[in-house]
């Protein structure tokens, strides 16, 4: 018997730790479950899978409250159809405004890379040449027939694509509509029906002549925007490069006779303060209606439904002289070679690429698609919606060439000594052929030195 109870005895102890042992797993399991009931319905996740999503730094500028919204909204929806991906916005100064391209280029250099970023396409040749760019060809080249040949050609470097061609704006002609309806005339409505250089300074003149504005013309440029006068050289079956982009090629009689063309609207029918350098608002000039016609882009648009409070106005085609030509504006997005988080700065990309999310986010921010595959209209912010349609007609008036040349690899020094040259032609006695003589000069010691 005492064999016995010494043996119960062992057994009783035994289940008493068990029996601990059993309920500390089972309340171990009840805290489980119930923090995954919790997780589950109040949409919380772990701390611990929250550290396995991937973050992107996405560096940008937005110029408008529309533009800076579409980005945000364009994010939060990639955001929910990929999870695993965190985006992180970085709005920045845009490059009129401060030294946007020499920071990413720092940082670049200093191994402090942001994962994709918003560029200009006049920058696309500077920063692939330099290898500083990701080649993204995989993602565009099954789609790249829907996507406008100019905006392509501007994001392609040595037969490489390096970007996204995300949006565009163009130029066209705004028109006071109340003084063309007083001289009885009507602006073009189609673009085979574009104003001649002939008949658009004619125009002009007829708005001088009856005393309804002091000049007729203002243009949206200045220095650092010369090449919106690049057009009128196209225009006129001018180029600025060879074929190679080896040479200048502006000692021609077409270029010759663009810069005649461009001094004559500027010394007879424009402000001396509308000159590169000068210190005139076309803005005020045009929706105070001290000029008559205004070249200038579809992001005015809303600026002119609220400051034109005396006149009526209307947007019409850029002239033509041999063909139609139009300014290559907008931006792509380009994710850098150094980017610690290439994968997934691709799939951004490539959601920022595809048909319906381009659509939303031009429509937000008054832009106009790269993609020419959209057929849904467009429902654009703006009074007169057909406005941006015109602007998106002109769009595909861009001479690939332009977009060749406004995109080369030395183009910011080119657009500088540009600059130069039509501040001389304006405001100086210099000729038209001496113009495109020291043109083609600093042109080809540009293209000597690098």
């Amino acid at each position: 018997m005492k064999a016995f109870k010494k043996g119960g005895s062992k057994m009783k102890a035994f289940n008493k730790t068990g029996f601990i042992l059993f309920v500390s797993l089972m309340i171990a399991f009840l805290l489980t479950g119930c923090a995954g009931s919790s997780d589950s319905s109040n949409g919380e996740s772990d701390p611990a899978e929250n550290s396995e999503k991937e973050s992107i730094e996405f560096v940008y500028w937005a110029a408008a409250g529309g533009e800076e919204q579409a980005f945000l909204d364009m994010i939060e929806d990639f955001e929910e159809k990929n999870p695993d991906i965190d985006v992180k916005p970085n709005q920045v100064p845009s490059p009129s405004q401060g030294d946007y391209y020499t920071k990413i280029q720092t940082r670049i250099a200093a191994n402090d890379s942001p994962d994709i970023f918003r560029i200009q396409y006049q920058k696309f040749g500077e920063f692939a040449s330099k290898g500083a760019l990701l080649d993204v060809t995989d993602i565009l080249e099954a789609d790249k027939e829907n996507f406008n040949s100019s905006l392509l050609t501007a994001v392609t470097f040595e037969d490489k694509i390096f970007g996204l061609p995300h949006h565009t704006d163009t130029l066209a002609v705004f028109y006071n509509k109340t003084y063309l309806d007083e001289l009885g005339i009507e602006a073009p409505s189609t673009p085979e029906d574009a104003w001649t250089w002939e008949e658009f300074i004619d125009v002009a003149t007829k708005i001088e002549d009856a005393g309804l504005a002091e000049k007729g013309i203002a243009v949206n440029w200045a220095a650092s925007s010369s090449y919106r006068s690049l057009p009128f050289f196209f225009q006129n079956g001018a180029t600025i490069l060879n074929e190679d982009a080896t040479k200048g090629n502006v000692d021609t009689p077409e270029a010759i006779e663009s810069f005649r063309f461009l001094q004559d609207m500027f010394k007879n029918h424009m402000s001396q303060g509308n000159s590169m350098k000068g210190s005139d608002d076309f803005n005020m000039l045009f929706s105070s209606g001290n000029v008559g016609l205004l070249i200038s882009g579809n992001w005015m648009i809303p600026k002119y439904e609220t400051d034109m409070k005396d006149f009526e106005w209307g947007v019409t085609y850029m002239p033509v002289k041999q063909s139609a030509a139009s300014d290559l504006g907008g931006n792509g997005i380009a994710i850098p070679a150094a980017s610690e988080h290439s994968e997934a700065a691709k799939k951004f990309l490539a959601y920022m690429g595809e048909a319906e999310v381009m659509k939303a986010f031009v429509e937000k921010g008054l832009f106009l698609p790269s993609r020419t595959d959209i057929t849904e209209p467009f429902n654009y912010a703006v009074e007169d919606p057909e406005m941006l349609n015109l602007f998106i007609e002109q769009s595909q008036t861009v001479p690939s060439e332009l977009a060749q040349t406004v995109t080369s690899t030395n183009f910011s020094k080119i657009n500088q000594a540009l600059a130069e040259t039509l501040e001389e032609l304006f405001i100086s006695n210099t000729t038209p052929e001496d113009a495109a003589k020291s043109f083609n000069e600093r042109i080809n010691s540009i293209l000597e030195e690098n």
